[in-house]
């Protein structure tokens, strides 16, 4: 395990995951980002795309700055060259993949240069198997982006804890501040443990001096960011305030994110198991009495415990620790291997079977999300080889109903495709759509109509059906009195075009919404306990379909 060929050789899958497996397969988990992300770029790129209260700069919680770096990368691309739109979410993904990639090669360099190279191993093996980290790394999500950037805190932050270095301190708390200004500051909480220690081990003069040193990285990123977003809003928008004062200060049973949805207290443990394999979680808790690097630690804890007291939870909460939390699972690992060191043998098969679990553990789940879950990216992505020209009108409206939150986004659509919302049982606030005339500064700054931040609904955000010539659902019956379209009684002027299977969640077990198990294995286990394997695990897929109207040729 601590042979450079092997670190070599994991570095190298470690490259060709992140950059190509995932942004290839991987799948849109949330459809906030969708809707207040990739929407939002393609209006910085392409002109056009759904719009959500938050974009409104009556409210203005989002922030332009974010989403710049990524224009820099697709403009030019998109401009200067022919390729087709959907390349540019798949270019996306592979930046956000490199940047991992990146973030995670100089932790690894550093966990072996501190601590071992059998650490450093171990962890990447952690990491590549890491269900959560899978679909987190590629998601164009503030959370998921401030994730990447503490892994980098983290590095700094092994190598202050080793050698003292004040410089190394600054640059951990440089990247933390730079993931909290560009959209999330609850990750500022991270940084507190290591505040702490530098305070505790630090005369007062020195604490003075890098205390304004770090109070002045962080007012010139706030001060670059706000300026941007500002620009953009045409107001004055410290977009990270504003978010802290929706979802704490002004908080209420009627705003706030709680209207959104609340979970039990054990919504995140039950997360963690389905996106860690099992021997990790149970290492990452025994790594913790590595007390040397306590204050990674004490952020780990502080983290998990401030936001499992909240009501509203959603898995992406907890993106930044995931690397912690590896990193906890390599120590451990390392520690209770070295107790069987006269026992070569013994640690061998000890090392192969707990490795293998993770990896079969890992790769269970992965595949699961991959084969359950990405549907709708094949079906959607069928629109933009269709090649439309000369076939439909100038103004192609692409419709869905009750399947609204399963659309990726529009860089899926080609130019002249547009995305509606017909009338179903979803009785909130649907997105709305950023105006299409002007500059790209009047389609931001103009305030759209109907929208609030209370999830109220608004009918203005509804399509007639007749008006569609596209229409994206799943085949399942509907409600009646709420659904328009009805994809198991097809009209005449309806066609199937594409479909693609998707996960029959109401009709499927736990294990067989979370994991995959090989036909084989699946056959063999209905054999021996059919009864038990029936109750626990059984997988069942229905249609997702893309459906067309005909229409005459328009030459």
């Amino acid at each position: 395990m601590n042979c450079k060929a092997v670190s070599i050789s994991l570095l190298l899958l470690l490259f060709v995951t992140r950059v190509y497996i995932q942004p290839t397969f991987s799948l849109i988990s949330d459809c906030d980002e969708t809707f207040n992300y990739w929407e939002p770029l393609n209006l910085l790129v392409r002109g056009f795309g759904k719009q959500t209260w938050e974009y409104s700069p009556e409210y203005s919680i989002r922030s332009w700055a974010f989403l710049l770096p990524f224009y820099g990368i697709l403009y030019p691309i998109d401009k200067f060259t022919k390729l087709e739109s959907h390349w540019n979410f798949f270019i996306t993904r592979a930046c956000l993949g490199f940047f991992s990639f990146i973030m995670e090669f100089k932790l690894h360099r550093e966990i072996a240069s501190t601590l071992a190279l059998q650490i450093a191993n171990t962890w990447i093996i952690f990491q590549l198997f890491n269900p959560g980290w899978f679909h987190a790394s590629v998601e164009l999500l503030p959370s998921a982006v401030a994730m990447l950037l503490y892994v980098s805190a983290t590095t700094h932050s092994l190598r202050y804890l080793s050698t003292g270095s004040t410089l190394n301190f600054t640059k951990s708390l440089a990247y933390n501040f730079l993931a909290s200004i560009f959209g999330w500051p609850f990750v500022l909480v991270l940084s507190v443990p290591l505040c702490l220690h530098y305070l505790f081990h630090h005369r007062i003069i020195s604490t003075i001096r890098t205390a304004f040193d770090c109070s002045l990285i962080f007012s010139l990123t706030a001060f670059a960011v706000i300026a941007t977003d500002t620009i953009f809003y045409g107001k004055l928008a410290p977009v990270s305030w504003n978010i802290f004062f929706y979802n704490v200060i002004n908080a209420s049973e009627e705003t706030g994110p709680n209207i959104f949805g609340v979970e039990p207290w054990y919504y995140y443990p039950l997360n963690l198991i389905l996106n860690f394999p099992l021997p990790v979680l149970i290492l990452a808790i025994l790594g913790v009495f590595h007390l040397r690097l306590w204050p990674l630690w004490a952020s780990l804890f502080t983290w998990t415990a401030i936001f499992i007291q909240q009501p509203h939870k959603e898995e992406r909460f907890l993106y930044p620790i995931y690397g912690l939390i590896t990193l906890s699972a390599s120590i451990a690992f390392y520690k209770f291997l070295s107790l069987f060191n006269k026992k070569t043998v013994l640690k061998k098969g000890i090392r192969l079977s707990v490795l293998l679990i993770v990896a079969l553990q890992g790769m269970s789940r992965i595949v699961a999300l991959v084969n359950n879950y990405t549907a709708p990216l094949a079906v959607y992505e069928q629109l933009s080889s269709l090649n439309q020209g000369g076939v439909k009108s100038p103004a192609v409206n692409v419709c869905t109903g009750r399947e609204w939150y399963h659309f990726p986004n529009s860089f899926l659509l080609p130019d002249n495709h547009r995305l509606k919302f017909v009338k179903s049982g979803f009785d909130g606030l649907l997105p709305g759509d950023f105006p299409e005339n002007g500059s790209i500064f009047k389609k931001i700054r103009t305030v759209p109509k109907g929208m609030n931040n209370k999830n109220i609904y608004d009918a203005g955000k509804e399509w007639p059906l007749d008006k569609c010539d596209y229409f994206v659902d799943i085949v399942a019956p509907i409600d009646l009195t709420k659904d328009v379209f009805n994809p198991l009684h097809l009209t005449d002027n309806w066609n199937k075009l594409a479909c693609a299977a998707f996960i029959d969640a109401k009709n499927s077990k736990v294990l067989g919404r979370a994991f995959y198990v090989p036909e084989f294995i699946n056959q063999i286990m209905q054999t021996v306990l059919p009864k038990q394997w029936n109750q626990v695990y059984g997988v069942r897929y229905i249609d997702y379909c893309l459906f067309e109207k005909p229409t005459e040729t328009i030459n």
